[in-house]
């Protein structure tokens, strides 16, 4: 046993050394990040949007952005040309702008400008679009270089789209862990201002494996949330001075001419600023403009889909026509989508994955295609998700047939392989985009598609390096660049082309929940380690991932277990996969506290997956809301209590466990505040949801 012990301390030490979250400072080991932290609960008026907020945006966005350089102020970005940085050679630049825009006539809810930055000496154009968000006092932008002459331009290298400081004295950086199909996915760390400098990235050309893009920067005196959007290989650097919090956020690595007529852009950049010390208010100011400004308008509050094919090989039409028509016609009028997932496609391989890239049905599995299925859908007001994985194809699908025939089309890094699985479609090549494009768009027209769910189940870092090395005559990061850039147009074509269209974003569960995939998708499933339902800790882990990820994306997505009332309740979240015979108390039962969850989220206790712990946390605004705790299985009996925030003191309020709904009581705001509400646990696991309202 002591061995045991030994030999699991060795391994975790490891684990965390080699995953950046300790480091060495004169022969001692030292945590970067806690996870053990609480919150002090905020009232209603401590988390209102204050002018303050809105001012302290706007200056810093006007300085550091709109009329940065030609104020004689370093921008808040920077890059270098030919050798010299831009801060550091404004006079070879001259500086306009346009007029700042209507609200929403570029950003929902944003005011935008352009500012132009050309250099003298060599026709390179730096283009900034800059959105300020007055009512959400947040600020974003990114940087395009554009080289406008007839010849290769100086060579450009570290594009930062942020690089600055921000005053915040003695800052605590918040950040998360992003999706590896662990339990612990998605969950918050915090750095204190002692343990920086700090460097953060992503993994292998994923922005949210390893960590998740978002960053909130604490003082005692206020705080900026930082949000990056790049579904490439991102890095950000951390460090504390006497002026505060230096900043410097880019892609990855960068550096080479631009051709002719060529132009390369940035990561996008958010900065949101909360005053006050609470990192709390913080997060939901964050989250409040994620779901105002960046989700997708159509994006829906709650959203039930239906498992109908799922990773198969050989289910046909006819299997699934019938299994919907055994269906409890009650229950079907609770389904929003029919969920079609891999495999659904033509191919002549053992394994679903064989042949992706071979986008058009079986016809012996599909003699009347998809939209059979669509239609019987449609008729009864249902959609039809499907699932596809466009950028990655194999050596036996009719898209390589294609791609190998033209020079630049795809990225093979084992042409000899007799199955290669991970071949990339380049979408960094126009041609080969607009012909993908195209193939989609009309596949989601012949299959009556309303659901495009968009998969993404390999690290392309290594294929954007040999891109670089054989198409852009070795230039550092400019396939990643341009492929980037790519997805972009891709996804807003197909946007465009299908209106109403919904985009799922997956990528191997989560790995892709960066702020330019937010402004087009909301992710259906979060984490690939629902896939595994042996899992002994699943419920507890999928518990944990609501509780971390709804510090920054107000909606999530996974596969729900009904098999008891635990399981149900660990399971409210926005959107949910039910199986094929779905009851309506588990499509409906917790509806109310599903749509609560897009309102503001309040910490209240983080258990993980201890067996000891509990996992507590509140969803809603001064008015009503709900409280989910949940008691893992070693907690013994005794009493939770819950701390309420949000709250007007001077208020009263009902709470009610909805398990005891006839024995409601009423507290104050202020008690609740203070934590005069308990809990009262029995033996073993429990799941509770407690509601309130203002009486």
């Amino acid at each position: 046993m002591l061995f045991k012990k030994i030999f699991s301390f060795i391994l975790a030490f490891f684990s965390l050394f080699f995953s950046g979250n300790l480091f060495q400072k004169e022969g001692q080991y030292f945590f970067k990040f806690t996870e053990d932290f609480a919150f002090e609960p905020l009232t209603h008026d401590e988390m209102k949007v204050k002018s303050e907020e809105i001012d302290l945006c706007r200056k810093w966005f006007d300085e550091n952005i709109v009329f940065a350089g030609s104020n004689g102020k370093a921008p808040a970005y920077d890059f270098i040309l030919g050798g010299k940085s831009l801060v550091k050679s404004l006079e070879e630049w001259s500086f306009s702008r346009s007029e700042e825009s209507e609200t929403g006539a570029v950003r929902r809810g944003g005011k935008t400008t352009v500012i132009t930055l050309k250099n003298i000496k060599s026709g390179v154009t730096a283009e900034i679009e800059a959105t300020i968000y007055e009512e959400n006092a947040t600020a974003e932008w990114f940087v395009k270089l554009i080289n406008g002459s007839d010849k290769r331009s100086p060579v450009v290298s570290d594009l930062s789209a942020y690089n600055g400081t921000l005053p915040l004295k003695n800052a605590e950086l918040f950040c998360a862990r992003g999706s590896d199909d662990d339990a612990g996915d998605f969950t918050l760390m915090k750095a204190k201002s002692a343990l920086l400098p700090l460097k953060l990235k992503c993994r292998d050309g994923r922005p949210s494996h390893e960590y998740l893009p978002y960053f909130n920067a604490s003082s005692k005196d206020g705080g900026t949330v930082m949000a990056v959007g790049w579904t490439g290989q991102w890095s950000a650097s951390f460090k504390t001075g006497s002026d505060g919090l230096f900043a410097k956020i880019g892609q990855k690595k960068i550096r080479g001419y631009l051709d002719a007529g060529e132009e390369i852009r940035s990561p996008l950049i958010s900065l949101t600023f909360y005053s006050g010390k609470n990192p709390v208010k913080g997060f939901n100011m964050f989250r409040s403009f994620i779901k105002d400004c960046v989700y997708p308008e159509n994006t829906p509050t709650v959203m039930n889909n239906m498992d109908i094919l799922y990773v198969s090989s050989t289910r046909t039409a006819g299997d699934m026509l019938y299994d919907l028509e055994q269906v409890d016609p009650k229950a079907l009028e609770c389904i929003d989508y029919l969920w079609m997932d891999a495999g659904w496609y033509a191919f002549g391989g053992e394994d679903w994955a064989d042949c992706v890239g071979t986008w058009r049905t079986s016809p012996e599995r599909f003699p009347n295609g998809i939209k059979e299925i669509s239609d019987w859908g449609k008729e009864r007001g249902i959609g039809c998700l499907l699932w596809y994985e466009p950028e990655r194809l194999t050596n036996r699908s009719e898209l390589y047939e294609v791609g190998s025939k033209h020079e630049g089309w795809i990225v093979d890094l084992d042409p000899k392989s007799k199955l290669n699985t991970r071949i990339m479609w380049n979408l960094g090549n126009d041609e080969a985009r607009e012909y993908l494009t195209q193939l989609i768009s009309q596949s989601l027209t012949d299959n009556g598609i309303s659901v495009y769910r968009q998969d993404f189940n390999y690290s392309p870092a290594s294929h954007w390096n040999y891109a670089d090395r054989h198409f852009y005559s070795g230039r550092t990061g400019f396939a990643e660049n341009h492929y980037v850039t790519g997805l972009y147009t891709y996804l807003d074509t197909l946007l465009a082309e299908h209106p109403g269209l919904l985009i799922d974003n997956c990528s191997s569960g989560g790995k892709r929940l960066d702020l330019e995939m937010a402004r087009r998708s909301v992710p259906m499933w979060r984490s690939d380690y629902n896939c595994d339902q042996e899992h002994e800790d699943l419920l507890d882990a999928t518990q944990a991932h609501t509780y971390s990820l709804s510090f920054w994306l107000p909606i999530s997505g996974t596969y729900i277990n009904f098999s008891d009332e635990y399981a149900l309740r660990s399971s409210i979240m926005s959107i949910l996969l039910s199986p094929m015979d779905p009851t309506v108390d588990a499509l409906e039962k917790y509806r109310t506290e599903r749509e609560m969850l897009q309102r503001d989220f309040f910490p209240i206790s983080y258990g993980g997956v201890d067996k000891s712990g509990v996992t507590a946390m509140q969803y809603g605004d001064k008015d009503e809301g709900c409280v989910l705790v949940y008691k893992h299985e070693n907690v013994g009996k005794g009493s939770f209590s819950a701390v309420f925030s949000g709250l007007e003191p001077d208020k009263s309020y009902t709470v009610t466990d909805i398990d005891d709904p006839d024995r409601p009581v009423t507290f104050s705001g202020r008690e609740l505040l203070d934590g005069a509400y308990k809990v009262a646990f029995g033996e073993g696991r429990k799941a509770y949801v407690i509601r309130y309202s203002a009486s």
